[in-house]
């Protein structure tokens, strides 16, 4: 029989091996996944055997991860400003960095009414979250792709906001109505010089479409401010993010489109990383 532990260590070494980050933890995650309990379960239960049913499906699951596949999508879940999203292939993963939008519209405006629209949705982690910080807020989530609007519509109904969640498939807001109080987007900047050097598993496994801006990086990001600018209310709020490189050229590209106030906010490592414009 083969002990929790054993199975652990003995994943851990074959995932570090493979050059994968975080190997214990991933292993960690993927048997909890594996045996229905949290991450915390299974280190209470080391000198545990597992049985073989179990002991397959874990296999199965590191044989993936194996492969840098990224292992919330094996999982099926992301965690994001506290709240659990689902996630899968053809949405991209949420990252830490993008919590920040969220942290600075509740500084911008603590006391956020009215509607909303989250360009580029993917998950809807954006979109979601705000419907549930702000309780009076109506959020249009507009994504070019099924899938993440499926998937946002999904985690609207995971944390009981899809009454005030609207999805469309449109590209930016270019079929939207103006009027809106705020818009945030966190949308594709990757150069395509750029995009062979990303990690595996985000190159090899999550969306293209959501990475690579256009020959620049910033083709979809210039595209999707011209199209806020217009529909912004006046003394409303635009934040995007974007590569620590294209803080300059977002910049001017806002004041021109007519944005009343700009600047630049950092990520927590200190990177140029989120466009703050007001109409």
């Amino acid at each position: 029989m083969t002990s929790i532990r054993h199975f652990i260590e003995s994943w851990r070494d074959r995932f570090k091996e493979a050059g994968i980050d975080d190997a214990r933890l991933n292993a960690e995650l993927l048997l909890a996944h594996a045996l229905g309990v949290g991450r915390n379960d299974v280190a209470l239960r080391l000198d545990e055997s597992l049985s073989d049913v179990t002991l397959k499906a874990a296999n199965a699951l590191c044989e993936r991860r194996l492969k840098h596949e990224p292992v919330d999508y094996i999982i099926g879940r992301r965690e994001f400003f506290g709240r659990e999203f689902h996630v899968e292939p053809g949405v991209l993963i949420p990252r830490p960095e993008t919590e920040l939008i969220i942290e600075l519209v509740r500084k911008l405006q603590p006391d956020l009414a009215g509607r909303a629209a989250d360009v580029g949705s993917g998950s809807g982690a954006l979109a979601v979250t705000l419907a549930v910080e702000f309780p009076a807020l109506q959020v249009l989530a507009t994504d070019l792709h099924p899938t993440p609007l499926k998937v946002t519509r999904g985690n609207a109904e995971r944390h009981g906001v899809a009454s005030r969640v609207f999805c469309a498939r449109m590209d930016g807001l270019s079929a939207g109505a103006s009027g809106f109080d705020l818009v945030v987007s966190n949308p594709p900047y990757v150069t395509p010089e750029e995009y062979p050097d990303l990690q595996a598993e985000v190159r090899d496994h999550e969306p293209k479409e959501a990475l690579v801006g256009g020959p620049d990086g910033l083709a979809v990001a210039l595209r999707v401010l011209t199209q806020v600018a217009e529909r912004l209310k006046p003394g409303g709020y635009l934040l995007m993010e974007h590569g620590m490189q294209q803080g300059n050229a977002l910049r001017e590209a806002a004041l021109t489109a007519g944005f009343a106030e700009v600047r630049t906010e950092r990520d927590y490592a200190g990177r140029d990383r989120i466009l703050v414009a007001r109409a």
